[in-house]
């Protein structure tokens, strides 16, 4: 029997499991979650309602809002993107919904829907998932990787994937290049500013639906609401 683990229980990582079963009917596949918590950011994102995709379903359009790697992503769009992302849910008795600036969200307006969703999968192609296991280090094996976690427990499996998020310094990402990958140096995607002495900390949680954003000196801009 084929084992698979999958580090991380976020969004990647548990629809990375998913399909790991369903075309790996008869293998073994483990989630494993450092934290108590899975899918904690499908949680709260959109505000709760979960913005799962946008409306474009083309990649050579939607590539366009992406100023970093959008060659790259044309061609993982191509395999997988919006379009294929509404049937994969619809099939799953999730209905999706467009609003006006192009998000979608499940008809119910509630997150809950999508990690129920995505869960139920789980259960369903027997995806085993377990939490609070910190792993400390992967080594490679003669057949495949040995995963050393925190205390004295050593998993093993014949196929790894990492699915822990960004991480804002280098280091951070060593256990990996003793792996021979090569990391690029981080930087910062989402993010929130810190200004603790601005009079525009007032304005916070307030939101515009039509506004052009710029930043200074380059020549990225969008349009839509903020």
């Amino acid at each position: 029997m084929t084992k698979f683990i999958i580090i991380g229980a976020g969004a990647a990582g548990i629809f990375g499991a998913i399909n790991i079963a369903i075309k790996n009917p008869d293998a073994k596949v483990m989630v494993l979650e450092k934290s108590s918590k899975l899918l904690s950011k499908v949680k709260i994102s959109g505000g709760g309602r979960c913005n799962v995709t946008n409306v474009c379903q083309e990649p050579q359009e939607l590539i366009k809002h992406y100023p970093r790697g959008h060659k790259k992503l044309r061609k993982a769009f191509e395999q997988f993107g919006s379009k294929e992302t509404i049937a994969w849910f619809e099939n799953r008795g999730v209905q999706l919904k467009a609003e006006a600036d192009g998000r979608m969200f499940p008809i119910t307006d509630d997150s809950q829907t999508i990690i129920d969703c995505l869960l139920n999968e789980c259960r369903k192609h027997k995806v085993q998932i377990r939490t609070k296991v910190s792993v400390e280090s992967i080594e490679k094996t003669e057949n495949g990787f040995s995963l050393i976690l925190k205390g004295s427990e050593n998993l093993e499996c014949d196929k790894v994937l990492v699915a822990t998020g960004g991480h804002n310094k280098l280091e951070s990402f060593q256990w990996l290049a003793d792996l021979r990958h090569s990391i690029s140096e981080p930087i910062p995607s989402l993010f929130t500013f810190n200004l603790p002495n601005s009079h525009i900390t007032t304005l916070s949680g307030v939101s515009v639906s039509d506004v052009e954003v710029k930043i200074a000196g380059t020549k990225l801009s969008h349009h839509g609401p903020y």
